[in-house]
């Protein structure tokens, strides 16, 4: 179960959303910081990492986190938008917790599967 192809892109996928979630919080942290440029971890280019090999489908996540160095938001340089960013912190929240429930629910019927099994 733990090997299998869904249950390791969701552990990836939990993974992932831990780097953008610190991304994020330290784009909100450096929002004062004079010429700060703020820096992006989006979900689609770690699933695109996706890959076949031999043995079948593997997910290969890779993050890349990319600085925004074509925007303003203010006249010291920084280009940090703290709207988009408590925004993004909220999404990848609400997408951490539903994959987090996913996980559970798959323990959950393996042991009840393995209850049954000793009935």
């Amino acid at each position: 179960m733990f090997n299998s192809l869904s249950f390791r892109a969701m552990e990836k996928s939990l993974d992932a959303l831990w780097i953008k979630q610190n991304t994020i919080v330290h784009n909100i942290a450096n929002v004062e910081t004079p010429g700060f440029k703020a820096k992006e971890v989006t979900f689609q280019d770690i699933l695109e990492g996706v890959r076949m090999d031999e043995g079948g489908r593997r997910y290969d996540f890779k993050a890349t986190i990319k600085t925004d160095e074509n925007t303003v938001m203010r006249p010291d340089g920084n280009n940090v938008d703290i709207d988009k960013e408590n925004i993004e912190l909220m999404n990848t929240y609400f997408q951490t917790v539903a994959l987090y429930q996913k996980v559970s629910g798959q323990i959950s019927d393996m042991r009840y599967v393995i209850g049954q099994a000793f009935k």
